[in-house]
């Protein structure tokens, strides 16, 4: 009675090959399921961003020379009516009236939420926009652009939404 020797090798070299393949499928779906978001920061596409990216950050350099832009906003209220106001003044605390701003809010993990509020009206600096609701809880992010003649200022502000 002789006993024959079994080789392993062969049966996990098979298991690794589906194991790999498993994973490879198991990616995928995950890609397919989480798919990219474009960063919006500057709004514009990126590849405007990559072409003028020096004289963006040299506009932003000069504004910051000569302006500041404050949002007073810490947090939004969950389901209810937030208002944003963004202050522009000089260096010096004299109020700007003339400047172009946009804002939007967004999550920063998607932009399906994103929420683009009408400026209603420009008082001493202050920059109202209308009301709008944060429908969904935890963090949010205030996307500003400030433009005054040829400088041009963007801004992010990390704000939770809580009940």
């Amino acid at each position: 009675m002789s006993k024959e020797r079994v080789n392993y090798w062969p049966h996990a070299i098979i298991l690794a090959i589906c194991g790999v393949g498993g994973l490879c499928v198991w990616t995928v779906n995950i890609a397919v399921h989480n798919p990219i978001e474009l960063d919006s920061f500057y709004f514009d596409s990126y590849q405007n961003v990559e072409l003028n990216y020096n004289d963006i950050i040299k506009k932003q350099k000069a504004f910051d020379k000569k302006y500041q832009v404050v949002v007073p906003h810490d947090e939004l209220t969950y389901e209810k009516e937030n208002t944003l106001v963004l202050d522009v003044k000089t260096l010096e605390g004299a109020a700007v009236d003339d400047a172009n701003v946009t804002i939007v809010l967004t999550r920063p993990d998607t932009n399906k939420f994103d929420k683009k509020p009408k400026l209603l009206s420009v008082k001493e600096g202050h920059y109202t926009f209308a009301p709008f609701v944060a429908d969904k809880l935890g963090r949010w992010q205030i996307l500003s652009k400030v433009t005054i003649g040829e400088l041009t200022s963007f801004n992010k502000l990390e704000v939770n939404a809580t009940k």
